[in-house]
């Protein structure tokens, strides 16, 4: 064994001593290290607008930042350690907290931008977080707890909810500005009709005027022609000329003059019947039309315009339906009356082709509505297919049609719908699969103008 001399003992101390003091130097330089590392993170995380926080394995605080210690009321971050929710919140959002925290330490997955509610411990306002958590390890991959991000998206959502509410305010202005589009042309198609019945009225009537002349004066003809050959038939039997009688004779059997002078009343009553019929179309196309009032509201006969509407689309109806008129007492309407018959022939056209192989009915009826005083309604009922109920809901949609394609436009109802939209009226449909539908058409008596407001969303 070899013996220590003091000298030695006193070297290797310094030398010890020496190795000491650079231990704790190099340990005072890790600690400084790390403490500016924490100062560093706690003056970055601190100067963050997100909450950031870590959890233990029960959910409560091993650290948060000046953004969490702020919305949960904390004096300071430092406050909130060994804390949890439930030294801050109500029981019912603690215990969601708590809950899906454990779930996520559970299963050792990340939640990733979930929106959490939360109140703001100051000013009890309810907030929205989008949050992140995901789960904090040891170095042996084992959970011990939860790391969490979470930034305040309140204000962003409201912004979202302004910007989904003006989308559809602006929405519902564009079918406003739609209907009035279709208004407008349905105005302007209205006006072209007008004009085409006014042309054609002005042309017919003059020669149907110099018919009717000739015809009443034919008529005066005829009868003093027949008049004359009575006389000179009764005046055949003082001829005694054989040839002459024997000519007569024969002339009166090969023109059947017995037949002629019986057909000839005949002829003329049927002529006269249809001038009447186009003279009355005339006036129906004129009714139908108003081409001469300039699409203004104005009081109208609902029964005459329905009866014009009628004549005008007869030859479409005569072959699938008996029409049948229930008409009540009602008074004069102010409306636009070419647009109301336009609704009624749609309607009508509409009861028509609903009705199938066997001859079907249409029943047209109108009557004072009893509750309101100051309102009339229309109904068009027919005994045709019925609607199906899913279809019902949107039959008034611009270009939706349930017939085959190339048979209609599905235009008809939608005009129909907006015009008596423009009336302030309503319109409304009962259909019952394989027995029929009905339509009423609900008119205020008197017209009130549209307000601009009502076309504009309310702010």
């Amino acid at each position: 064994m070899q013996h220590l001399t003091v000298h030695d003992l006193i070297s290797e101390n310094n030398r010890l001593r020496a190795l000491l003091q650079q231990q704790a130097e190099a340990q005072r330089k890790v600690e400084q290290a790390v403490g500016i590392e924490r100062l560093l993170i706690r003056t970055l995380t601190d100067n963050m607008p997100e909450l950031i926080y870590a959890k233990d394995a029960q959910s409560r605080f091993l650290f948060g930042n000046m953004a969490v210690a702020d919305i949960m009321g904390a004096s300071s971050p430092a406050a909130l350690i060994g804390k949890s929710d439930y030294d801050f919140y109500a029981k019912e959002l603690a215990d969601q907290y708590f809950t899906d925290e454990q779930a996520l330490l559970r299963s050792g997955d990340s939640l990733i931008g979930h929106e959490e509610p939360v109140a703001d411990a100051h000013t009890g306002e309810q907030r929205t977080l989008l949050t992140t958590k995901v789960p904090l390890r040891d170095h042996d991959g084992v959970v011990i707890g939860i790391v969490g991000i979470g930034r305040d998206i309140t204000d962003r959502k409201l912004v979202e909810a302004e910007l989904l509410n003006s989308n559809s305010l602006l929405i519902e202005l564009n079918k406003k500005l739609s209907h009035a589009q279709e208004q407008l042309v349905q105005s302007e198609k209205m006006a072209s009709i007008g004009q085409l019945a006014a042309g054609v009225a002005h042309e017919i009537n003059n020669p149907i005027g110099y018919v009717c002349s000739n015809i009443s004066a034919l008529d005066g003809y005829m009868v003093k022609i027949l008049n004359i050959l009575a006389v000179h038939l009764d005046a055949q039997q003082f001829i005694t000329a054989p040839d002459v009688v024997e000519r007569l004779n024969r002339l009166r059997i090969e023109n059947d003059i017995n037949y002629v002078i019986t057909d000839c009343g005949d002829l003329m009553r049927e002529t006269r019947e249809g001038i009447s019929r186009v003279r009355q179309i005339v006036q129906d196309l004129k009714d139908f039309s108003h081409a001469d009032t300039n699409l203004d509201f104005h009081w109208a006969d609902l029964h005459r315009g329905i009866d014009s509407t009628l004549n005008i689309i007869s030859n479409e109806l005569k072959y699938k339906a008996d029409v049948v008129k229930e008409y009540g007492d009602i008074p004069p309407v102010e409306c636009i009356g070419s647009q109301i018959n336009q609704v009624i022939m749609n309607l009508a056209v509409n009861a028509a082709h609903a009705i199938g192989a066997e001859r079907g009915v249409i029943t047209l009826r109108t009557g004072l509505d009893k509750v309101h005083g100051d309102k009339v309604w229309i109904e068009v009922a027919d005994t045709g297919c019925g609607i199906a109920p899913e279809n019902v809901k949107r039959i008034f949609e611009p270009f939706y049609t349930t017939k085959p394609i190339g048979q209609g436009t599905g235009l008809g109802l939608a005009l129909s719908y907006g015009i008596v939209q423009r009336h302030r009226g309503q319109i409304e449909v009962t259909s019952v699969v394989g027995q029929g539908t009905v339509f009423r058409v609900t008119l205020p008596l008197k017209h009130t103008p549209v307000d601009l407001q009502e076309i504009l969303p309310r702010s």
